[in-house]
């Protein structure tokens, strides 16, 4: 072995043959570093394989770790690696193992904080190896979570990787080595807490958490991945009853689903739903938070939270009653102005109808005898008979005033030849002298006089003309 270390020696070049063990030249460093730059692509991956193969190794169960902590674990990790993998110069072995620039700090303080804790030097470098095994299967997914990663850049991007892990693993050998002697030198087997003082404490500790599970007025429940249940705190099994351990959840608590998957679909895990699964008028908001983003330990469990909001559901249902009141008033005083808006529009319609037809009326009356009037005065040389004319005029404009008592007489109905008969019947004449004033024919007066009874509706013979006149008054008869 000596003599073939020598021979592979003989083929690198100086700064390859340093340490005796592979360099990475620079292209294989330009490969690693693409890739370990878009790391954070396979993060969930990493997690679920890391979490997997702790569970095979059988460390799972005695980890604390939440899924913040395994993120910084592993970037405190990768971060070094990238910036090793861009530098000029590349590392070795050899500067690695003697932690060069303090590139392994961060994991080392984290492995003797696990060490105070109980966790042995070689509990953490297994750890440390399912971190790495779980990290190079996740690279192995990353061409087919980023396209723009080619695949034959991982087996660079993890021989890097497995470059800084071997010496990792010497350094944390020698730091364990030092921490477990320091601490054996510091401490008297004498001082070391009894065993039963230990349970005491633990017992404790465990009692303390109970105390705060149980004393919360929420429901809470623990599933599995199957959502059977596993842990219930009181105030739950005093909506569900006792004995719902190992039941699935929708069975105990009567919500919807026959199955795992379809008990997702109704109830998405981070999503709020309102329910009511004990009747009595209870209920409560419940949501769904998987715990597994919480510690590794927890991966496949799911932490199921009941919020009793029965007085905020009452409140909200006496204030959607009373809405539901203002509407109805609302709409009902709508339909009353909308029946006075018809209204409205009825009289008003009314009231422009008979505008028009008043206007038709005041402009056939003028054009029938107001205008024929205006022009006889023009034409008229007898000042006399003018001012007689003129008294017509005045008449038969005066009932067009509102108000005047003439015009529900009727005498706005009359032509300008029947007002003329009238001022002379009201002045005493008789037909006979009336044809001769106004030189027409007896017969014509007649029928003037008949057309202006008929128009001042008046009937038979119990009402005579001139009285019916005189009693009218003004000067227009």
């Amino acid at each position: 072995m000596p003599q073939a270390s020598s021979a592979r020696r003989r083929h690198l070049s100086s700064s390859e043959a340093f340490s005796g063990l592979f360099v990475p030249q620079p292209q294989t460093r330009r490969k690693a570093a693409a890739v370990l730059a878009r790391f954070d692509v396979c993060m969930d991956s990493f997690l679920e394989f890391w979490t997997l193969s702790m569970q095979a190794a059988g460390y799972l169960s005695f980890t604390t770790a939440r899924r913040d902590d395994c993120v910084a674990a592993c970037r405190a990790f990768l971060d070094p690696v990238l910036r090793h993998a861009a530098a000029e110069q590349p590392p070795t072995f050899e500067t690695l193992r003697e932690n060069a620039g303090g590139w392994a700090d961060a994991l080392l303080e984290s492995g003797l904080r696990h060490c105070r804790r109980g966790v042995t030097v070689a509990m953490y470098l297994g750890c440390f190896k399912t971190f790495i095994m779980a990290l190079e299967d996740a690279l192995a997914l990353l061409p087919r979570l980023c396209p723009g990663i080619p695949a034959d850049h991982i087996p660079a991007a993890t021989e890097f990787l497995r470059l800084h892990a071997h010496a990792f693993e010497v350094l944390w050998t020698e730091a364990g080595l030092r921490e477990t002697a320091a601490a054996r030198q510091s401490v008297h087997p004498s001082a070391l807490p009894p065993q039963d003082e230990l349970l005491r404490l633990l017992t404790l500790e465990k009692c303390r958490f109970e105390n705060i599970f149980n004393t919360t007025s929420d429901g809470v429940l623990v599933m599995d991945e199957n959502c059977r249940i596993s842990t219930t705190n009181r105030s739950l099994r005093q909506y569900a009853g006792e004995g719902i351990e190992g039941k699935p959840v929708w069975e105990a608590l009567g919500l919807e689903g026959e199955s795992p998957e379809e008990f997702f679909r109704y109830y998405p895990i981070g999503q709020t739903v309102e329910v009511s699964p004990f009747g009595d008028g209870l209920f409560f908001r419940l949501s769904i938070a998987s715990l597994g983003g919480v510690s590794l330990a927890s991966a496949g469990e799911y932490l199921v939270l009941l919020t009793n909001i029965t007085p905020q559901v009452l409140q909200r249902e006496m204030m959607e009653e009373a809405i539901g009141r203002h509407a109805a008033a609302l709409t009902e005083e709508k339909r009353r102005q909308e029946e006075l808006d018809i209204t409205l529009r009825t009289v008003l319609s009314t009231i422009h109808a008979e505008r028009d037809s008043r206007r038709d009326e005041l402009s056939s009356h003028i054009r029938r005898v107001l205008l024929p009037a205006l022009e006889q005065i023009g034409r008229e040389p007898d000042a006399a008979a003018r001012r007689s004319m003129i008294q017509l005029v005045r008449g038969s404009l005066l009932p067009l005033i509102d108000g005047d008592d003439r015009a529900r007489d009727g005498l706005d109905k009359l032509t300008l030849a029947e007002l003329k008969v009238c001022r002379l019947v009201r002045a005493g004449h008789s037909s006979k002298e009336i044809a001769g004033l106004l030189n027409i024919s007896p017969e014509t007066v007649q029928t003037h006089r008949r057309n202006i009874r008929r128009k001042l509706g008046l009937r038979g013979h119990d009402t005579q003309l001139a009285v019916h006149l005189l009693h009218s008054g003004g000067e227009t008869a």
